[in-house]
């Protein structure tokens, strides 16, 4: 049995308390940049090593872009989404780890997107990667939160085993 706050659980619930944080940067830079606060230049500095910004590639609120592109935007918004979802999913115990072909399977849409785009095979939209985006994000959540809740449940199982085996020392 799980003690209230085990370690999966804070992770998970840390894990979405990010991506709401981050969610939330996306949305705030624009509007900070409306009013010409300097702190909107920070947020777009904190964003440039994880995208590239690109204008013709991100949505704008208040006339000014998102600080990623529409992509990106599709992957933030679906791992803080989905990640209380999942949390809700597991806390319920509803919710089986994807399997990692499904992993696989779930990129497929960003990669064909992404590569063929990059290649100049085809011509991408923002609504297209904002949904290639958000099908990623939600599939990085099913594949890792199950894992981080099975791993913190198992745990105390494995080690004991381990130890019984005479493969660990005791203490």
């Amino acid at each position: 049995m799980r003690t209230p706050m085990s370690i999966g659980i804070k992770l998970v619930l840390g894990l979405d308390i990010v991506w709401t944080m981050i969610v939330v940067l996306i949305f705030l830079a624009p509007y900070l940049a409306s009013i010409d606060s300097p702190f909107a230049g920070l947020i777009y500095l904190f964003f440039k090593p994880t995208c590239h910004q690109m204008a013709s590639r991100s949505f704008s609120l208040w006339r000014h872009q998102l600080p990623v592109c529409a992509r990106c935007t599709g992957i933030w918004i679906s791992l803080m989404i989905f990640g209380y979802i999942g949390t809700i999913l597991l806390f319920a115990e509803k919710i089986k780890p994807l399997k990692l072909y499904g992993f696989a399977i779930g990129l497929i849409p960003l990669a064909i997107d992404g590569s063929t785009q990059l290649i100049g095979l085809w011509k991408s939209n923002n609504i297209l990667r904002l949904t290639t985006g958000a099908i990623s994000g939600a599939v990085i959540i099913w594949f890792i939160y199950p894992r981080i809740w099975w791993a913190d449940k198992n745990w105390g199982k494995h080690t004991q085993k381990i130890q019984e085996d005479g493969y660990a020392p005791e203490g």
